[in-house]
């Protein structure tokens, strides 16, 4: 059964009637092709074929991405759930420029959740990502610290960083982690703070990239390298 806003957008937008086919993804991820029996609030299918699609990403990638203004979250979050990334986790540091209460942040992951969604249904993915809720700088070096404890690969994009590539890191884990700081930047000692706690601080090369941008381009060549971007 599918009701709610995808039941809306089979009969409203895309104005499917009974006996036409359409793909559908179980919480577990698994493609099925379904055609629809019953047109309504409710829309009713049957499973004709179960199907072997892969669309995910084998690398679990979260992005902790530091808060930015206006719109560029948004963005942000919508080209990362393009890329395959499996949850986007705001944050604030010392110069973030946003500052949400409570409230806010949850109106606004609200949101960043509906984008998400939509941005995975677009690209065909199978799985939805999560949008973490708010860290405050404290929070970030200790989850930083938990998944770095558990060898899950952290890596902390820095502009003041000069030798160390994001091509010279191994991998060997399934699972990658990667942070970018906000508009104004990481101070040096919050570096020290997320390298102590085990991020691997890298230089995406020799231009400063805006905030929207660093996250996206980590994204990519982490689907290069070690995902399925080749």
């Amino acid at each position: 059964m599918i009701t709610g806003d995808d039941a809306h957008h089979l009969t409203r937008v895309l104005r499917l009637r009974s006996g036409d086919e359409i793909e559908g993804v179980d919480e577990g991820g698994q493609v099925y092709r379904i055609r629809l029996e019953s047109i309504g609030n409710e829309v009713l299918g049957l499973v004709e074929e179960t199907l072997d699609y892969q669309q995910e990403s084998p690398v679990e990638i979260t992005l902790f991405q530091g808060l930015a203004k206006g719109d560029k979250m948004d963005f942000v979050i919508q080209k990362a759930v393009e890329l395959g990334v499996r949850e986007v986790v705001p944050f604030t540091s010392r110069f973030t420029v946003v500052k949400l209460e409570e409230k806010k942040a949850k109106s606004r992951q609200a949101r960043w959740e509906r984008i998400a969604h939509e941005a995975a249904k677009q690209s065909g993915r199978t799985r939805l990502p999560v949008i973490g809720d708010l860290h405050d700088f404290a929070q970030l070096r200790a989850t930083v610290k938990e998944r770095s404890a558990q060898d899950e690969l952290v890596i902390l994009a820095y502009e003041g960083e000069k030798q160390q590539g994001i091509g010279k890191l191994e991998k060997q884990t399934s699972e990658v982690s990667v942070i970018v700081g906000p508009e104004g930047g990481f101070a040096p000692d919050e570096v020290e703070a997320l390298a102590s706690a085990g991020a691997r601080v890298c230089t995406l090369g020799p231009r400063i990239l805006r905030t929207e941008t660093a996250g996206l381009v980590l994204l990519s060549i982490i689907g290069y390298k070690w995902g399925d971007l080749a």
